[in-house]
């Protein structure tokens, strides 16, 4: 029996509950991707079918996106080349963009909207920030300005605050342990995967695991993004695909905040189902999927395009990697297993 929805992460299936798909075990399911297609996505800039996605029978679709890019225009430049660079990322095939400046770079312009390169209803642009005093956070959605941040704890709090969703960024640099991210109540997104960065990838996805395995841990969720400065060559090496029933602010937001998206360099789902029993995924263009759980241990790994995992639960939580010859990836969210 398939599940027909995403559900948010704090939900425990009880034992008998949704039709008995549980009765024998309490699973968490956190941001699942379930009984989707995904048609005509590409990675890169190449747009010739990227926004020809097919609805699923929930009413819902996937919207590609980039959480951390920058315009030359909050570097003390009067011009405005956001319009230009959203450009860049509505032709190859996005569907949503975060121009996420320095906030320490625009206390003149104090400025966190560019809705005048929104090109509605096709592209839309969300409102944000990189907070940079301190680590480095991507304050997304936010409903106000956010500044002088005095510590990462700080600019956690003033994101909530503001309305928005504290997203960790390159957490390599500066090295973040597992143990001071835990401390850090409300923070529930980081960046797996950084444009600018990609040989740390191996080491963030260590810090993932660790988090998710400590016994004061908690559910995280992985992001890729481009970390974009105004370059149309950059485009495309890290972006989410949303599970939305809309293209707007508030529908992407939410999503985002429940950890309904995957992460990607360029692989495509096709479909990801969750039973009682097992998990399974198929790609578009993956070749290796493997599934992994508790303290980053491998638990299987399929060379195919397609993989079942039988859920013997004492895995933790379970999460699944794609991987291609071409060194593209793809991170699926967690799945808690109790």
């Amino acid at each position: 029996m398939k599940l027909s929805e995403l559900y948010h992460h704090h939900v425990i299936m009880k034992k008998n509950s949704f039709e008995g798909l549980l009765s024998h075990k309490r699973i968490r399911i956190s941001a699942i991707l379930i009984s989707v297609i995904l048609s005509g996505c590409t990675s890169g800039t190449d747009n010739q079918a990227s926004q020809k996605r097919n609805p699923d029978t929930g009413g819902k679709r996937w919207y590609r996106g980039n959480t951390h890019t920058h315009a030359k225009f909050s570097d003390g430049k009067d011009n405005n080349d956001v319009p230009v660079i959203a450009g860049w990322y509505k032709n190859a095939g996005y569907d949503f963009l975060v121009l996420s400046e320095h906030n320490n770079h625009l206390f003149k312009k104090r400025i966190f909207c560019h809705d005048e390169a929104a090109v509605p209803p096709d592209f839309i642009m969300i409102c944000g920030l990189e907070l940079s005093r301190k680590q480095h956070i991507t304050a997304l959605g936010i409903n106000s300005f956010i500044s002088d941040e005095s510590s990462l704890e700080d600019g956690v709090n003033k994101t909530i605050a503001a309305g928005g969703i504290p997203i960790l960024n390159h957490p390599q640099v500066p090295i973040t342990k597992y143990t001071d991210f835990i401390k850090m109540k409300g923070l529930n997104h980081f960046e797996v995967f950084n444009g600018n960065r990609p040989e740390q990838t191996p080491a963030s996805e260590s810090l993932w695991d660790k988090v998710l395995s400590a016994p004061d841990g908690r559910l995280v969720f992985a992001v890729a993004s481009d970390d974009n400065h105004y370059r149309k060559s950059k485009v495309g090496r890290g972006w989410i695909m949303v599970k939305s029933a809309a293209l707007t602010k508030d529908d992407i937001v939410e999503n985002i905040r429940k950890g309904n998206f995957y992460a990607s360099t360029g692989v495509m789902l096709k479909d990801y189902q969750v039973t009682e029993s097992t998990i399974s995924v198929i790609s578009e263009n993956g070749n290796t999927i493997t599934f992994i759980g508790r303290d980053g241990i491998i638990l299987s790994s399929v060379n195919d395009s397609k993989a079942t995992y039988q859920i013997n639960g004492n895995e933790l939580y379970i999460r699944a990697k794609i991987t291609n010859r071409a060194g593209e990836m793809a991170w699926i969210q967690p799945v808690f297993v109790k």
